[in-house]
């Protein structure tokens, strides 16, 4: 009469786990291409891709720079500005969010979930994310700008560190194996000739 009892109760079991099972798959889902859109448009992606545009064109600025040195006349010095913003422009356009969609669809589609790509949605659509967003360069530039006496530091040690290792490993090298002794020949004696007429 127990085990009848129980019957209800196993139904309700297998009936949860079934629903688990259902959910489970939906909750693992990538994203659509729709919510990757949504999310870069909610970060702002122009604004980012404008940046992104600013420092190329800053580096491609100071390379320019030192390529030319102080030979520039005025006059080159403004077809050399012209040549540079064509290529910005270029550069802008080829970051152009119809050409990049594919590739960040693919990798937020190979690197989240759609409930996360769906949270990062809500997060940075709040006031709070916007803050945190339109900051995070500010505070990428700091971050590196402050680490670098730290990194300074760290690639002479780790000079350091090479160049003592090599010297060791050069003067504890095992000898040279000693080379093969070479074959000598011995010439064959002379026969004898024994003179059996005497």
């Amino acid at each position: 009469m127990k085990s009848l009892y129980r019957l209800p109760a196993i139904a309700l079991s297998i009936s949860a786990l079934s629903l688990a099972l259902l959910a489970a798959p939906a909750q693992a889902a990538p994203p659509t291409d729709a919510q990757v859109d949504k999310l870069m448009q909610t970060m702002n992606y122009e604004r980012m891709k404008r940046e992104i545009v600013q420092q190329m064109n800053g580096s491609a600025q100071g390379m320019a720079e030192a390529m030319a040195g102080n030979k520039l006349s005025p006059a080159q010095r403004q077809s050399l500005q012209r040549s540079m913003d064509k290529i910005m422009a270029r550069a802008d356009q080829l970051l152009a969010w119809e050409n990049v969609a594919p590739i960040y669809r693919k990798v937020y589609r190979d690197t989240f979930q759609a409930n996360e790509v769906q949270a990062m949605i809500d997060f940075y659509g709040t006031p709070e994310g916007r803050s945190i967003l339109e900051k995070m360069p500010k505070a990428m530039g700091q971050t590196m700008q402050e680490m670098q006496p730290l990194m300074k530091k760290m690639f002479e040690q780790i000079q350091q560190d090479l160049q003592k290792d090599i010297r060791q490993i050069t003067d504890e090298a095992p000898p040279a194996p000693p080379a093969p002794p070479v074959p000598v020949s011995v010439p064959e004696p002379p026969p004898v000739i024994v003179n059996q007429g005497q």
